[in-house]
């Protein structure tokens, strides 16, 4: 039985797709963080909340370094500006090793997506678009927020 201290996460969807093992692969982190950051972005602005989200899970969760996660957000909002979204996916794409590596790296980006309970029409254009590039065509987004929330 869990600790009582073990969030909803680290019990269920978070452990079932090994995330804190995977998050000790830089590529892995990589395609994760810009993944989040995408999705997030999708609606213009990463919210303070969808931040904060990723910073959390990453870091509390996942035992991931602070200034490594910096980084990647740096680089990925730099992409985004310099290119778009497109290039952006593309990268993820190229990062991500295995069905397994996907489905995991998705998981943790629509988790911080839904941080602020908003999962706009763009978010989730965007989300549907990485999720095909990372091999992951006709994702049903909606089963997967029903594990996270746990519904």
């Amino acid at each position: 039985m869990p600790e009582n201290n073990d969030s909803f996460e680290r019990r269920t969807w978070w452990t079932r797709y090994d995330l804190t093992g995977r998050l000790a692969d830089d590529a892995f982190l990589e395609a994760a963080v810009t993944g989040a950051f995408l999705i997030g972005a999708a609606d213009g602005d990463v919210s303070e909340l969808e931040h904060e989200a990723l910073l959390d899970r990453l870091e509390i969760l996942g035992g991931v370094d602070r200034d490594k996660i910096d980084d990647h957000l740096t680089e990925a909002a730099r992409m985004l500006e310099e290119a778009d979204f497109e290039a952006l996916i593309g990268k993820v794409a190229g990062l991500i090793s295995s069905k397994e590596s996907a489905e995991a790296a998705m998981m943790l980006a629509m988790a911080v997506a839904l941080a602020d309970d908003d999962f706009s029409a763009q978010e989730r254009e965007i989300a549907t678009e990485l999720a095909t590039a990372i091999g992951l065509p006709g994702l049903d987004l909606d089963s997967m927020m029903i594990e996270q929330r746990g519904q």
